[in-house]
């Protein structure tokens, strides 16, 4: 894609976002209750253009249990640019034994010390990004 020198924002395709996503761990997990907003800290997977979630009972399984709708929010960096990625859709827990052992296959680890025995599944409806393209700052 050429740049628009006069607008340094690029909004991403959506190809472009779930290729980003693939490469991204850390997210930041966004829930409401009773219209009061939470975020966590998360690792996760994106596969097959969902993402995969492991945590363990606690604020927010119970938050996921009572508003499934929820974002999760990743962003990175390079030498020229920043992006920023949202995703937006429904968690749901995954229960069955076979969803929980196609889960595990994936290999999707806890980051800390701890077993993280709940696998959450989120189902986008929306997809939105940006990579906003570094360069100085224009005088005044």
């Amino acid at each position: 894609m050429t740049l628009d020198s006069s607008n340094p924002v690029e909004r991403l395709s959506e190809d472009e976002i779930w290729d980003l996503l693939l490469g991204a761990r850390l997210g930041r997990l966004a829930v409401t209750v009773a219209g009061r907003p939470d975020i966590y800290p998360v690792n996760f997977l994106a596969h097959d253009r969902r993402i995969l979630i492991r945590t363990n009972p606690g604020d927010k399984l119970v938050q996921l249990t009572i508003n499934s709708h929820v974002a999760l929010e990743c962003d990175g960096q390079s030498r020229d640019s920043v992006w920023s990625v949202v995703v937006k859709g429904r968690a749901r827990l995954l229960e069955t034994e076979a969803d929980i052992a196609a889960a595990e296959s994936l290999r999707l680890r806890p980051w800390t010390s701890e077993v993280k025995t709940v696998f959450v599944d989120i189902d986008p409806d929306e997809v939105t990004g940006r990579r906003l393209h570094r360069g100085p700052e224009p005088e005044a």
